[in-house]
């Protein structure tokens, strides 16, 4: 199930033109640039400075108003676009500038076009995921987590510090941040914290290091991809020129086939004038003998 054409926020479907899928790509980084606009927005709001000048809103909704009509100009299958970004067009009509929705209203339908981030959260989701499940990087962070944990409970038992305190301290110490709010003061802390510094280390280059191969094999994937598609046109080509050669060769051998034909009757009627005329001859010679 596609959740965010359930939500109305699908964006410009995989299937449409690649003219489509390019420019809807390109207007989601304005909406969501249009997004941190409004998210800002409303910080200052609740921070008491009260930023509204009519451009700024007329600005906003027109990137929304305009991603929403360029995707309807380019797009084959408009009832499905609408259909997947209901909640878009939604958005489009009620933020319209001319309405006065009263001062009540008028946050809760600015706030309203913050749900659009979970076009952009789906994604990154996605990715999530992919990196977790490659290189049992899931497994691996579980490890991590399970390693902060004993860590933080050994370094407060030798430190005879809170919990909390050494939950902090193994985050801190593991990721070499280090900021010194919470240090080991016996023999025992210190060299248990050494000790935590080489796991910490191994751990977090091993985090470090997925990463890296998911960024990586990301652009792999899309280098396969293009050459993937780029082996697809030329085969398409080559179909099409084979095609053309086959249509071509056909007409050459009609053509030659009728003037092999027209060549053998022209021989044939030039056999038979041979034969009239021998046979004119010796008659001819017959009479005067």
């Amino acid at each position: 199930m596609n959740v965010k054409a359930v939500l109305g926020v699908a964006g410009v479907h995989r299937a449409e033109s690649d003219l489509a899928n390019k420019v809807g790509r390109m207007f989601e980084s304005l909406v969501l640039l249009a997004l941190l606009a409004v998210f800002v927005q409303i910080v200052l709001f609740y921070s008491g400075y009260v930023f509204e000048p009519p451009w700024f809103n007329a600005l906003v909704w027109g990137v929304f108003a305009l991603e929403m009509l360029a995707n309807l100009f380019l797009v084959r299958d408009r009832w499905r676009y609408v259909r997947q970004n209901w909640l878009n067009l939604a958005i489009v009509v009620l933020a319209f500038p001319m309405i006065n929705w009263g001062s009540s209203w008028v946050l809760v339908v600015r706030s309203l076009r913050l749900i659009l981030l979970i076009r952009f959260f789906t994604s990154f989701f996605k990715d999530a995921i992919i990196i977790l499940k490659s290189n049992r990087f899931g497994q691996t962070l579980i490890g991590f987590a399970l390693l902060i944990i004993g860590a933080g409970s050994i370094f407060a038992y030798l430190e005879d510090r809170s919990f909390v305190d050494g939950i902090w301290y193994a985050i801190v110490t593991i990721t070499t941040v280090g900021y010194g709010d919470v240090v080991p003061q016996s023999e025992h802390g210190r060299i248990f914290g050494a000790v935590l510094i080489l796991f910490g280390v191994l751990f977090f280059s091993l985090v470090t290091a997925n990463i890296s191969a998911f960024l990586i094999g990301s652009d792999q994937r899309r280098l396969e991809k293009d050459i993937l598609e780029y082996m697809k046109q030329t085969e398409n080509r080559l179909a099409k020129q084979s095609l053309q050669n086959e249509k071509y060769v056909e007409r050459l051998m009609t053509h030659y086939s009728a003037e092999i034909a027209s060549l053998k009757k022209e021989l044939s009627e030039m056999r038979k004038r041979e034969r009239m005329e021998e046979i004119n001859a010796r008659l001819h010679q017959d009479k005067r003998e």
